[in-house]
């Protein structure tokens, strides 16, 4: 037997269950060989789309900067940074953070911080498929909102935060841009209202959003 299995009790004091439970059906394995080992990561893949992992229905899908999992018909929601590149998510209060790695239609989600020692990474393939999507022609149950500035504040990136999720505007628009625009600070989340905070050196916001399904709000932060 794998003793990476076996000591999977060892960080049971470190994580509660829920976060537990989302790290198995994420990434989690205990397969004698770690697919780690002879993944080459190509950065000239294509990362966003739909992923399910190799040997269960598990699904991630990375939307701009916001990646959401499917399992069991149940969305979680996080974020996607494509310069590292990394998924990271807020579950049963921890903060959990993926290693990616990616090679044509292949994707290598690698084991959090939190449990290197304990189990392998998981390789996933690009999906035609993402069930938490639903059927009969109904809607995607989620809407985008894009924060943006029409002109230089002077005070350098500014930080946005929604429903616990980190985005940042580094550039300006001299009039409203297109939704997913370079340089604002974009997210995909489920319809709803949400609070936001945002700042920057000498500056700071807050206010609520409400995100429709299946359109975007344009929220433009003023001095």
């Amino acid at each position: 037997m794998n003793s990476k299995c076996i000591t999977m009790k060892s960080i049971s004091t470190l994580l509660k269950m829920a976060a537990l439970a989302f790290f198995a059906t994420l990434a989690f394995g205990c397969d004698e060989e770690d697919p780690s080992e002879t993944f080459n990561h190509d950065d000239t893949s294509n990362y966003y789309g739909d992923w399910k992992r190799s040997n269960m229905e598990s699904y991630v899908r990375f939307e701009s900067s916001t990646a959401i999992t499917c399992v069991g018909g149940q969305e979680t929601f996080g974020t996607f940074n494509a310069s590292e590149p990394s998924m990271t998510f807020v579950v049963g209060g921890e903060t959990i953070k993926f290693p990616l790695q990616f090679d044509g239609d292949s994707m290598l989600v690698g084991v959090p911080d939190q449990a290197i020692d304990t189990h392998n990474a998981q390789v996933y393939y690009r999906s035609d498929n993402f069930p938490c999507d639903g059927g009969g022609g109904g809607g995607s149950g989620t809407g985008n909102v894009m924060f943006w500035i029409s002109s230089d504040f002077g005070c350098g990136n500014i930080s946005v935060t929604v429903n616990g999720y980190g985005g940042a505007i580094t550039g300006y628009y001299n009039s409203s841009p297109d939704c997913g625009a370079s340089g604002a600070a974009n997210f995909t989340l489920p319809a709803g209202s949400y609070n936001f905070t945002a700042s920057c050196s000498g500056y700071s916001w807050d206010g609520t959003v409400t995100v429709s399904e299946d359109s975007c709000y344009k929220m433009q932060l003023t001095l």
